[in-house]
């Protein structure tokens, strides 16, 4: 298998940023970890967030947690969060996913033709 396949399979079912990682270009990949790292911690301080707030407003009595009730919290929050801002997330790190495979293939194109 040619080196720029390999990359941009490590990068569409791994994660993204270790084609670049593989094709030893570090700073790219750490890069692109680290902005993936960050959206996907936004969307969940988003969702988190958001549970707080639900939670202070109607808070569990004692002893009626239940999976079903954090469940239900769940998807409470899930509907009361800020949709733009978590859709914007998912898009940056869909861009960021893509962009990382199409790099990654480039560069083990390049590093194929040197070969």
């Amino acid at each position: 298998m040619q080196i720029s396949t390999k990359a941009a399979l490590y990068n569409a079912l791994l994660f993204p940023g270790w084609g670049q990682i593989y094709l030893k270009r570090y700073k790219r990949g750490i890069l692109i970890i680290a902005g993936i790292t960050t959206g996907i911690i936004s969307m969940v301080w988003l969702i988190v967030e958001t549970t707080i707030n639900i939670l202070r407003i109607a808070p569990f009595q004692k002893g009626t947690v239940t999976f079903t009730a954090v469940y239900q919290l769940t998807i409470n929050a899930m509907k009361s969060i800020n949709l733009t801002s978590f859709l914007f997330t998912i898009c940056f790190i869909l861009f960021l996913w893509i962009l990382s495979i199409i790099d990654a293939y480039q560069l083990g194109g390049k590093r194929n033709d040197k070969f």
